[in-house]
């Protein structure tokens, strides 16, 4: 198996993971916010635990530090919005809202890398939102769900495309820990405006307490997710575009529906749900052929460029 293919098997499997998120995030009875903040804090400390050495500020500049630190807002939006959409939705619609991340990726990549846009990414992105549309209609009634998920997926987008470019220049794992870092910090602020502005009129306060398999779970996200998979998904990026992967994530909706129904009892298998799950695949193994095609195009292109010039040079030679 070459390196580029156990590369993809990695994303897929990484993806796979990933969608168990929503409804793990459902069994812990803990609130969004709360929750976000101890999930951060456990990746956290056990980043410093595990690599503090290799992340240690004085082996990089004070703007790398800084950037990475800053990309952690992006991940407490992305993470926390997705975590507000699976409490007031659930764990479908909010990896319904999570998997427009290709969409928008497509068009915020190149207005950010300054290069003309795929006419194809944005065909096979609308064509995986379709997909998507179609798997989830009837559960369209949590139309808040939907949005907040949509919103987060805006900053998931801002995020694997930043991560793309942090994965060439550090170590994933201490690209994670500075991003915790900068996710806890962007939490722990955000914490008293929570409870001034949405606790306090409701008359309710924080709710950090939850019961030892709360607790577990909770670990668990910092440690399987926060730090192995989300190592990993960074350094898959060094050889795959930011566009593919998130587009391999559109898979998400189909796995975590499977766990959603194995765990809620959730019923979405329906004649849609197939139709949906065609196009999605469809979008997800033809983006791959599609870019490669455009590439040799490209390739073919340029070098019948060059054969003519040549043929052209030989001829005005004879010619003299």
């Amino acid at each position: 198996m070459s390196s580029n293919v156990r590369t993809y098997v990695m994303l897929h499997m990484i993806v796979l993971l990933s969608s168990f998120i929503p409804s793990i995030v459902l069994l812990i009875d803990v609130p969004a916010i709360e929750l976000l903040f101890l999930r951060t804090l456990a990746a956290f400390v056990m980043l410093l635990l595990l690599i503090n050495k290799r992340a240690a500020p004085s082996l990089f500049t004070k703007n790398a530090i800084f950037h990475m630190l800053g990309s952690g807002i992006l991940v407490f939006l992305y993470w926390g919005l997705s975590f507000i959409s699976a409490k007031i939705s659930t764990a479908s619609v909010c990896l319904v809202g999570m998997a427009t991340t290709s969409l928008w990726i497509s068009f915020l990549d190149p207005l950010l890398s300054k290069r003309k846009s795929r006419p194809f990414q944005v065909l096979v992105g609308m064509n995986a939102i379709l997909g998507i549309y179609i798997i989830f209609n009837s559960d369209f009634d949590y139309g808040w769900g939907l949005a907040v998920g949509i919103i987060g997926a805006i900053f998931g987008a801002l995020l694997t495309i930043y991560n793309a470019k942090l994965a060439h220049q550090h170590d994933a794992y201490v690209v994670t820990f500075y991003q915790m870092g900068g996710a806890l910090i962007s939490t722990t602020i955000f914490l008293p405006f929570y409870y001034y502005f949405f606790l306090v009129p409701e008359g309710k306060s924080f709710q950090f307490e939850a019961s030892p398999t709360d607790y577990m779970l909770i670990l668990g996200l910092a440690f399987v997710f926060s730090i192995y998979a989300y190592s990993i998904f960074i350094s898959i990026m060094k050889s795959i575009p930011p566009f593919t992967v998130a587009l391999v994530s559109n898979l998400n909706p189909v796995y975590g529906t499977a766990a959603a129904i194995l765990l809620f009892q959730e019923t979405v298998m329906n004649t849609g749900f197939y139709i949906g799950t065609g196009l999605l695949l469809l979008s997800v193994f033809t983006y791959p052929i599609l870019s490669d095609y455009m590439k040799n195009y490209k390739k073919n292109q340029i070098e019948n460029l060059k054969e003519q010039e040549k043929s052209k040079e030989k001829e005005i030679i004879i010619t003299e």
